[in-house]
């Protein structure tokens, strides 16, 4: 058995066996081309029971003779466990520097035995680390005119803005060991910007570049140790920083407020994710953000998802737009943030968003389909998904499960993002131009009474639409259950049932409709009505926009039912996955515990890699725990505790600011948000925190919650309108609300704050406001 590597070729399989500081080091010198002194390292087997193995010992010692004698050496350790995302070890084990070859040996045992002290063990407990061995790296030492540590964001705040550091002269291990007191300095992020001592500026700038290089690769936060010796820089190891750590991938502990200084919101987000969302589908989201470049993006606090405005204004700015310019092109998307708040900017790597996309639109794996063939599997997704579910549960064995998503599901997944992508081009632009078009020509109001009635009838309103056809004999059960059986309020939570799962579905909203006497189509002709009459009037008032303005709706009609088809049949592809991972639980003994895996946990346990099956009772316990949280605020700058913000009695669920006293804060009794349907009506507030309390609602009262989506349309036609914290024009609460001819306002933050249940208001949809009576 082979014991030492050279840093620079460490096989892959023995990754796990040289340690944190090794494996890091290997990726700098390989992989990123950084200035890093050349070594070795001895893998963790080669000792036990602190002592060094013969065979090892031997190799070492043939090892000697070719180490150049020209170089001392430093020895170091570097433990599994060691340099990590839960603990960095700094300092605890002993380093050993400026070491001549001779004296090697001695250097590897000390630095093995430092593992048995007391203040490595004390250390070790109080992180709930456990001994996982310890390897060795054996490097070239280079003697420091300054040595010192940069931190790619500041450790205790997690701003992302500036580097800060520390340095001495002469021997780093003076600064780590807190012997000697350090310069400190600072280097801005985005643009190079050195402050502190001048002796240092003509290298900072040098170091700035391979730490920003190494900030980027690893897409964290980070912990960098260097060094400056005859005018070079070396980078000496590279660990996270343990006190921004956004995730405990063992116990599913997850906060993306605490991984640094940016701003998230709800918007959106929240109306796709109603609940905190499993361990499962969270490792679908991260894979997600992989895919398109953005770390982060979609990002997590407690299983509650959030949009991360800061990545992608950092993108904006990385590609020369200015902070400003940047969030008003995503304004539409992300929604309004309070008026003065600066959203934080990182460092964002372009040149690896640009591969990621480039992958994402010429995929290695290219789609055999023609376009054609493409345009056709767009329209059949819904049936071809269907067809997979029926193969799924035919399946009989791990090994030809896994061998089924190798060989039929992954590349059917990749032929229906290709096709869905070239059926996209840009069909759905119009829904971000049209409004702002027709506002200038004759104003918000008739810009809204166009854009709400012209859409018709769009997917999310076929559940509740299409029930009245069961009812009238029109369209069978069967029929109704293929159209709609996938559809519901947690439609993109992999844990959660489908409708079609339960046998009596649709019974019981047949029952529900006939009972209410309801006639929704009715409604919905009135609505269009109403269009026509508003079109017609705009045609008189502008009659040389005729043809212009029918032109316009018809795209946006198209590019809203487009919008709803493409979500439609996304959530059927997650059906299909729904039935895989359900699948691997019944054919690998987890049952629906197999929701607590992640993706790549659950292919490894196909392949009967059982390992992960520790983490399901702790990750279950901290699942269960987020269930029980509110809906967190909307938008959260900075760093966000859940339990300090809910021992608040005065917290409020439309902002919060980290930096911020409360008194800072500008707090408003008035609600206002997105005019999201026109119409005034006045009327009782009935508070909803939740779908689970829907059946609280009554005949005529007005609805305020966070936010609505398809598993809320059921209770449109009961309410006579409709507030929401989270959304924007296009969010589901304005669509549905429109056709239906409910007045809502939409976005406002703080409706579900300022607002009680059994308060009489006044909602005008068309100016986005309610007004206390």
């Amino acid at each position: 058995m082979k014991y030492i590597y050279d840093l620079g070729s460490i096989p892959q399989d023995k990754m796990n066996r040289v340690g944190g500081k090794a494996r890091s080091l290997s990726h700098m010198l390989t992989d990123m081309k950084l200035n890093v002194p050349e070594g070795y390292v001895i893998i963790c087997d080669a000792f036990k029971e602190g002592e060094i193995l013969a065979e090892a010992a031997s190799e070492l010692d043939c090892l000697l003779p070719s180490i150049d004698p020209a170089f001392t050496y430093a020895v170091r350790s570097s433990a599994i466990n060691e340099d990590g995302e839960n603990a960095s070890f700094a300092g605890q084990y002993e380093t050993i520097t400026d070491v001549d070859i001779k004296n090697i040996p001695g250097a590897v045992k000390k630095v093995i035995s430092s593992k048995d002290v007391a203040r490595v063990k004390g250390y070790t407990e109080s992180f709930g680390e456990e001994d996982q061995g310890i390897a060795v790296v054996i490097q070239r030492f280079v003697k420091p005119q300054f040595a010192g540590v940069l931190f790619t964001s500041d450790p205790l705040t997690g701003r992302n803005d500036k580097m800060v550091g520390n340095y001495v002269r002469g021997e780093g291990e003076k600064l780590v060991s807190g012997a000697e007191n350090a310069e400190v300095f600072g280097i801005d992020s985005i643009k190079y910007r050195y402050e502190g001592n001048a002796e240092f500026s003509k290298y900072s700038k040098s170091l700035w570049k391979s730490c920003r290089k190494i900030r980027l690769s690893y897409g964290v936060p980070m912990d960098i140790e260097w060094a400056v010796s005859e005018s070079k820089v070396y980078i000496l190891q590279s660990r996270p920083i343990t006190t921004l750590r956004r995730l405990d991938s063992s116990t599913y502990r997850v906060n993306g407020s605490m991984s640094g200084y940016k701003l998230l919101t709800r918007t959106n987000v929240g109306e796709i994710f109603m609940k905190p969302v499993s361990p499962m589908t969270f490792s679908v989201l991260e894979k997600i953000n992989d895919v398109l470049g953005l770390p982060d993006w979609l990002d997590n606090i407690c299983g509650q998802p959030y949009m991360n405005i800061s990545v992608m204004c950092s993108a904006f700015v990385a590609f020369g737009k200015t902070e400003e310019k940047a969030y008003e092109s995503l304004k539409d998307l992300v929604g309004n943030v309070p008026e003065g708040t600066h959203i934080p900017i990182s460092p964002f790597d372009k040149k690896t968003f640009l591969k990621k996309v480039k992958t994402l639109v010429f995929p290695k794996e290219k789609s055999k389909l023609t376009k054609k063939q493409k345009l056709q599997m767009v329209e059949d997704l819904a049936d071809i998904s269907r067809g997979l579910i029926e193969e799924i549960k035919l399946i009989g064995s791990s090994k030809e499960l896994y061998a089924y998503w190798n060989n039929r599901l992954q590349p059917y997944l990749n032929d229906g993002l290709s096709s869905i992508m070239a059926a996209s081009g840009t069909a759905m632009v119009p829904l971000f131009m049209t409004r702002g078009k027709i506002t200038k020509i004759a104003g918000e109001e008739m810009s809204n009474r166009l854009c709400g009635g012209c859409v018709g009838i769009l997917d999310s309103m076929k559940p509740l639409l299409l029930i009245e056809d069961v009812i009238a004999g029109t369209l069978s059960k069967e029929e109704y259950i293929r159209i709609c059986g996938h559809r519901s309020a947690d439609e993109m939570e992999l844990m959660a049932p489908r409708p079609y799962e339960d046998p009596t579905f649709p019974g019981n909203l047949i029952e529900e409709h006939k009972a209410s006497g309801m006639n929704l189509h009715k409604m919905q002709e009135n609505e269009h009505r109403k269009f026509e009459e508003a079109l017609a009037e705009f045609k008189e008032k502008y009659p040389s926009k005729a043809t212009w303005i029918d032109k316009e709706l018809k795209n946006f009609a198209h590019a809203n039912d487009f919008r709803e088809e493409i979500r439609s049949k996304g959530v059927v592809i997650f059906s299909v996955f729904r039935e895989y991972i359900r699948k691997s639980g019944d054919l690998c003994g987890t049952g629906d515990d197999i929701f607590y895996l992640s993706y790549t946990e659950m292919f490894d346990l196909l392949q009967g890699k059982r390992n992960s099956l520790e983490y399901i009772p702790a990750r279950k316990a901290t699942y269960a725990d987020y269930l029980k949280y509110p809906s967190f605020p909307n938008v959260i700058l900075g760093r966000f505790e859940p339990d300090k913000w809910m021992e608040d009695e005065n917290r409020r669920s439309d902002f919060f600011c980290e930096d911020m006293e409360r008194s800072d804060i500008s707090s408003t009794s008035d609600v206002k948000g997105f005019p999201g349907a026109a119409g005034q009506v006045t009327g009782t507030v009935r508070v909803i925190e939740s779908i689970d309390e829907i059946d609280q609602v009554q005949q005529g009262d007005i609805l305020v919650t966070t936010a609505t989506n398809i598993g809320w349309t059921l209770v449109f036609p009961k309410v006579s309108a409709v507030v929401t914290d989270i959304g924007a024009p296009l969010s589901h609460a304005a669509i549905v609300a429109r056709e239906f001819g409910i007045p809502a306002v939409v976005g406002c933050g703080n409706a579900t704050t300022v607002l009680k249940t059994g308060d009489v208001v006044t909602v005008d949809g068309s100016r986005g406001t309610v007004t206390r009576q």
